[in-house]
């Protein structure tokens, strides 16, 4: 697990080790305000806190989504201190001036005290994700903890359990940022008129509840700040299919065409389309319009590509590179799902490492419920598979013993061995509206030119 904490004990208003690293920057504005209601604030720290955040920093328009927000830059790490340099339960626009990128968050800090501890965490919220740190106070007294013991936890662990409105929610994630499903932002989104919901997080069994301010800024957000795209024009052709080759045979046709992405954290996708278009998860590039994505291709060279299509409701995000690239499309199998026991094999750059070739079986095709909510939404083609999947995976193809592309790969269960998924392409290219490509000649089951030998 990473630990964005420095490694240090705090007592107090007293460091002991790297003080100014745990501590609040030096040039940072003091918010440092908790939210309504302001636990364990006394009448004049609350008016201080009050004048700090909301007279202060009351925010300016957003001519983009018509939101009051406050501009700050993302260049800088949110949570690497327990009193994050950031306005909390506002709704904040990050800007990068290293890559131009920016995105819609809001931040909060709370917590739960449980005699003689006081379990807290700092989290971010956005369309996409949310991540967040936990940290553990300990030595509190019976009603305060002036004098507690600051240890930081790190990362929040998973997977993780959201709890809104009666409704609970298994989230997984990588690098420390959890998929937000749709079902949760719109389950956030829809109870804005009603200003109805509770919203929690429990960690290591601790039940931490998210501000009041929180929810109703995440409900303005969700309602304004999320992108429409227009489906994309998808060149898309049968092509021919030869005699199956070994493993090695197809990592060696299949890897020319997969990508590395970087878009903040990393992942995987993979040109499907006549015009240069690249697939992957809406989750590894987030859903920025303005946002670019820096592909590295097989042989080592990068291209930027920018957002042109994000599905929230099959989580998916196609890319169009800024220059033409010499790369050929996979081959889709676009006609069937897979048969439980055939031969899959899932391509991709796990924990950035590229080129990497992973085999197994499709375990199970099945339509993704009530229990799959926190990662897909219901309702969801998923291929169930044993072919070893880790974070930077994702967005990869998953491909048949013929190098046709069955599914993209999303996830696995960390808490199980062997239980990993991709969503099916089948439903990607009805998503996007692609119609069925003319064919000349005997078809195989994929739909694709039976050229076999």
């Amino acid at each position: 697990m990473k630990n964005y904490f420095q490694p240090l004990i705090l007592i107090g208003s007293l460091a002991i080790g790297a003080s100014q690293q745990f501590g609040q920057p030096a040039s940072a504005k003091p918010y440092f305000c908790e939210n309504p209601p302001k636990r364990g604030l006394s009448p004049s720290q609350e008016k201080t806190c009050t004048e700090d955040s909301e007279e202060n920093d009351s925010g300016s328009l957003d001519t983009a989504t018509g939101l009051k927000v406050v501009n700050i830059s993302s260049d800088q790490n949110w949570n690497s201190n327990p009193n994050p340099p950031v306005p909390l339960s506002k709704i904040v626009k990050l800007s990068s001036g290293f890559d131009g990128g920016s995105e819609y968050a809001v931040f909060d800090k709370n917590w739960r005290k449980a005699y003689p501890n006081e379990y807290g965490i700092v989290t971010k919220w956005t369309a996409d994700y949310v991540a967040g740190v936990s940290y553990t106070k300990t030595g509190c007294g019976l009603l305060a903890c002036p004098f507690g013991v600051v240890v930081a936890n790190g990362d929040l662990p998973q997977p993780l359990e959201i709890k809104y409105s009666g409704q609970t929610y298994t989230l997984y994630g990588e690098e420390g940022k959890f998929i937000m499903p749709s079902s949760l932002v719109d389950a956030i989104k829809n109870s804005a008129e009603s200003n109805s919901g509770d919203l929690s997080i429990r960690v290591e069994k601790v039940v931490i509840p998210i501000g009041k301010g929180t929810v109703k800024q995440l409900q303005a957000m969700y309602t304004k700040a999320i992108p429409v795209w227009q489906k994309p024009a998808v060149a898309f052709s049968a092509r021919p299919i030869k005699t199956p080759r070994d493993t090695q045979q197809l990592a060696g046709a299949t890897l020319p065409s997969v990508v590395k992405i970087s878009s903040g954290g990393s992942g995987t996708g993979f040109f499907f389309s006549d015009n240069g278009l690249v697939l992957t998860n809406r989750h590894v590039v987030g859903s920025n319009a303005n946002k670019e994505a820096q592909l590295e291709l097989a042989d080592g060279s990068t291209i930027p590509a920018k957002i042109v299509f994000v599905s929230r409701s099959e989580d998916f995000a196609v890319l169009q590179p800024t220059r033409p690239v010499k790369t050929k499309p996979l081959p889709i199998c676009y006609a069937s799902y897979p048969l439980a026991g055939q031969d899959v094999v899932a391509l991709g750059s796990p924990m950035g490492l590229v080129n990497t070739v992973t085999r197994g079986i499709v375990s199970a095709v099945r339509k993704s419920g009530s229990e799959f909510k926190g990662s897909t939404p219901v309702g969801t083609t998923l291929i169930q598979t044993d072919a070893a999947i880790n974070p930077g995976n994702s967005g990869g193809p998953l491909v048949n013993k013929n190098g046709e592309v069955v599914g993209i790969v999303t996830f696995g269960r960390t808490a199980a061995e062997g239980l990993n998924f991709a969503i099916s392409i089948v439903d990607v290219l009805e998503e996007l509206g692609v119609s069925r490509p003319q064919a000349v000649g005997r078809l195989n089951q994929c739909g694709n030119i039976d050229a076999k030998s």
